[in-house]
Parts: structure tokens; sequence; C-alpha cells
């Protein structure tokens, strides 16, 4: 959706004033204000959607290749968790057709159920994109 905002200029302008994450007051004991985190799996959405326009947040973590990140901690979990279902989809072709279903049934209009796991898929693959190069250690 970003990619094809018709307005982009004005997308950048005003994406620095709203807000994402999951818990944008976790950086207030390193000494931030109210922020977006950067890690959190809002962020790496809001971050990997952002991406084609250059992302104007300003993220606690600005860059996420500049650390090893631990799944055991709750800063490297998301990551990882995102990482390990892109591996997944990537080692499964057609797999997110499946997938879709996991958080409950679909049935409300199956004909649309192609739609969805594409989205599903593209979205994962723009997370993927963000996320390359950044390393976690094994849990």
């Amino acid at each position: 959706m970003v990619a094809a905002c018709r307005n982009s200029l004005l997308l950048k302008r005003i994406a620095p004033s709203t807000l994402s994450c999951a818990s944008p007051t976790k950086g207030r004991w390193q000494g931030h204000g109210t922020q977006h985190c950067g890690y959190c799996l809002p962020c790496l959405i809001r971050r990997a959607s952002l991406d084609s326009i250059g992302d104007p947040t300003t993220y606690t973590v600005p860059n996420l290749r500049a650390q090893v990140w631990d799944p055991r901690t709750a800063t490297g979990e998301q990551i990882r968790s995102f990482q390990y279902a892109i591996d997944r989809l990537h080692g499964r072709p057609g797999i997110e057709k499946l997938l879709i279903h996991k958080p409950g049934p679909l049935s409300d209009n199956p004909t649309i159920l192609g739609d969805l796991a594409g989205v599903y898929k593209r979205g994962l693959e723009e997370v993927g994109s963000l996320l390359s190069g950044v390393r976690t250690r094994p849990s």
C-alpha cells in the first residue's frame, strides 16, 4: 500500500506523527521519550512497509543489523519469529494457503482465500527484505 500511495511526500511527512509500536514507552529506561522501539511486531511491519519511501520514523533501535539478537529475550523474539516464518514460507512453496487458516476459520467468503494467501505471502516477503542480513543467535 505504501509503495502504491499516490502522495508519498505527504505520507512521508505525516508518518512520524503516527504510532505503531506495541510498547512506545519502553525506551524511557534508556532516556528516550515515547517512540517506536523498532523491533516489536508492529514496528517490524511498519519498517518493512515504509522502507519503500525512505522510512522517516525515529526508532529506539535505528539499525537492526548493528547487533546479534537473542530470540530468548523480548527484544529478539519477534525478529527470530519472522525469520522462522519466512524460512518456512520459502522452504515449502504454497504453505501460505494453509497458514492463513491458523488464526481461525476463513469460511465467510471462500472465493477470496487465494487473495488472502497472497497478502500473507507478500507481507512476509516484505518483512523478509527488511530482515535480510539481520543476525539472531540460535535459541
